[in-house]
């Protein structure tokens, strides 16, 4: 039987989610806390992923606001992004499509836009804090992100993303492969032909 080193049982197994092994008397750091934090939202990412899959759950219409120009709206709704994040749409957000044209490849005459939404951070509290001794003996405080709210962005893409699907036979006998992450993280909601003007 070979005996393991402290380096191999430190990595463990590929894919493994390393967290902290919490003792009396043991390191209680900044590092420690970010690596529970990050294990557990891993953990629940990959529930929901491998699990429940990802797509809309309720809501998350993408309609066309009443004015005719290219400002679009995302109703209220619940949905599990590709890579297993939580997105939630408390009510409706209105955004214009004129304000992603510059993402658009220069010379590409794309006439159709595909809208997406993807889970991210949003600060929702400061705290002020000294800056580092830059040796200017400015000491000016600055603020700094105290606070993390749960909230979305808006995607579009020029070209149809691309949706992974195993194509899965129920009746084959054989268990279905696990689902890879894609690309981006961003789940698709609908595509928008672009107006002409």
């Amino acid at each position: 039987m070979a005996i393991r080193t402290e380096t191999e049982a430190a990595v463990g197994p590929p894919g493994a989610l390393a967290r902290p092994d919490w003792r009396a008397g043991g390191a209680f750091t900044t590092g420690e806390l970010r690596l529970e934090q990050t294990y557990r939202r891993q953990r629940l990412r990959r529930h929901l992923r491998l699990v429940h899959g990802w797509g809309v759950v309720c809501g998350l219409n993408l309609v066309a606001a009443n004015d005719g120009g290219w400002n679009l709206i995302v109703c209220p709704g619940y949905g599990i992004g590709p890579c297993g994040d939580e997105i939630l749409v408390q009510r409706q957000f209105r955004f214009d499509l004129r304000d992603y044209l510059w993402t658009r490849a220069i010379g590409a005459s794309a006439d159709r836009a595909w809208i997406g939404i993807e889970a991210c951070d949003d600060p929702a509290a400061y705290q002020l804090v000294a800056r580092s001794a830059c040796g200017c003996d400015c000491e000016q405080q600055r603020e700094a992100v105290s606070r993390l709210v749960d909230g979305f962005r808006i995607l579009v893409w020029w070209t149809a993303p691309v949706l992974p699907w195993g194509g899965f036979d129920a009746c084959g006998g054989s268990a279905p492969t696990c689902p890879q992450c894609p690309d981006s993280c961003g789940l698709p909601l609908g595509s928008v032909a672009l107006p002409m003007s």
